[in-house]
């Protein structure tokens, strides 16, 4: 039986390791190199239909260019990596809402 290529698990991992790579770098990464990062994850995520990550990278970003991005970025990237995981397609409003509340809650 031959073995079926599955094109999403491809992108979840290109995302994974994108988020992977950002969240490793961060501590020595300019803030600009820190913007471009999240822009390729999200325009990734849009791209491949993966509307949970590009949600929160959006988030993020917006986060970033107010200036509050120091104990966010983390925690944003941890709460993208998880939504790897999630289902692909159009994310209804109660998911993005469940989303927002896991990153409040890690923030604290």
């Amino acid at each position: 039986m031959p073995i079926s290529h599955d094109p999403s698990e491809e992108i979840r991992h290109r995302l994974a390791g994108r988020i992977d790579a950002l969240a490793g770098a961060l501590p020595h990464t300019a803030l600009t190199q820190i913007v471009q990062g999240i822009d390729e994850i999200r325009c990734l995520a849009r791209d491949h239909g993966f509307a949970a990550v590009e949600m929160l990278a959006s988030r993020l970003e917006s986060t970033v260019a107010t200036g509050g991005y120091r104990a966010a970025v983390r925690t944003y990237l941890d709460a993208m990596s998880d939504a790897t995981g999630a289902p692909q397609g159009p994310l209804p409003t109660a998911m993005q809402e469940a989303w927002l509340a896991s990153v409040a809650m890690r923030l604290g």
